[in-house]
């Protein structure tokens, strides 16, 4: 069984550009693919052939003669043959393909980001999503502090009132002291987070990226709500405090998981986007390599030649990987 015969043309010298292992991954990517459609079409034509011995044979085999059901049977054993040949070389193939996808998708991505100076900017951008994420987790890390404050000031200006006092105590001080200072805290980490959004949008700018928004959180402005606590008589401040804690559970704290949403489906966007761009390249050059590159060869072989290209490639990523040479001392 051989792959078909492609002639080169003068298109080759385009593929040029491309590093000389990246061009032979892409061309064992394009015989395996090629192999694996001649692989299935010859699958087919023997399971025709199948069905149209099953059907040429009498409904009643006692009227058949000895020669013609061992002809028969000769015939389907061939049959049941390649059938068992043809599935031991697809799935060689796609086993190569399961290992050959990860490198050279890895390979792709580098080459494309090399190329494409707005595709890299636009996947740099992706580290103002890390920045956004750990904004929004220290947000919420930050609005628990605030309303942990907020129900102690509350507390404290309660026995304020309960006590008759027309002035605030020692404590309620302490508490709207602590209060300033947890919101002072989360209005700088919203400004903080806000300002991550607003850095992406200027560097996605003029990029396939650019219709991707990371979502801004509005200014809660915690200190201006509780600051005006220190000069307000006990009664006052308790329901500055109660409107401010009613206003934070109900509405603020579940705004966050909200705005999280929006933020994945930004981020999800963004990955489809990136993905898009790779996939339609990988199509482009994979298309190029089947039309160009495959040769007129033996299926088996070229099969072979592919499988220890993989394996010694793999070997040498893994020896890379390895600290030291292991038993290089033993003796």
């Amino acid at each position: 069984m051989s792959l078909p015969v492609t002639n080169p043309s003068t298109a080759q010298a385009s593929f040029t550009e491309l590093p000389d292992v990246l061009q032979e991954m892409l061309r064992d990517e394009a015989n395996l693919s090629t192999a694996r459609s001649v692989l299935e079409d010859a699958r087919n034509d023997v399971r025709t052939r199948e069905d149209e011995l099953r059907a040429s044979q009498p409904k009643i085999s006692f009227f058949t003669s000895k020669k013609v059901r061992q002809e028969v049977a000769a015939a389907n054993a061939v049959i049941q043959n390649q059938i068992t040949m043809i599935d031991g070389l697809l799935a060689r193939v796609n086993t190569c393909r399961e290992r050959l996808q990860g490198p050279l998708r890895a390979m792709l991505l580098q080459h494309l980001e090399q190329i494409d100076p707005l595709y890299r900017q636009g996947l740099r951008a992706s580290r103002f999503h890390e920045h956004w994420r750990r904004g929004h987790s220290i947000i919420s890390d930050r609005l628990l502090g605030f309303l942990r404050d907020l129900k102690t000031a509350r507390l404290t200006h309660s026995d304020d009132i309960s006590r008759g006092l027309g002035v605030h105590s020692e404590e309620s001080n302490w508490a709207i002291k602590t209060l300033l200072t947890s919101g002072t805290s989360l209005d700088f980490e919203i400004e903080k987070m806000n300002r991550a959004s607003t850095e992406h949008t200027a560097s996605v700018l003029g990029t396939q990226f650019a219709r991707i928004h990371l979502p801004v959180l509005e200014q809660w402005s915690c200190v201006t709500r509780t600051e005006t606590l220190s000069s307000a008589n006990p009664r006052d401040a308790l329901a500055i405090v109660d409107a401010t804690l009613s206003e934070f559970l109900e509405y603020r704290q579940p705004s966050l998981t909200t705005l999280s949403g929006m933020f994945q489906a930004a981020a999800d966007e963004h990955t489809q986007i990136a993905e898009t761009r790779l996939r339609d390249r990988w199509s482009q050059l994979l298309n190029y390599a089947e039309c160009h590159l495959v040769t007129d060869a033996a299926l088996e072989p070229t099969l072979t030649a592919i499988e220890q290209r993989i394996s010694s490639k793999e070997r040498a990523r893994l020896t890379a990987q390895m600290p030291f040479t292991p038993f290089s001392t033993e003796r």
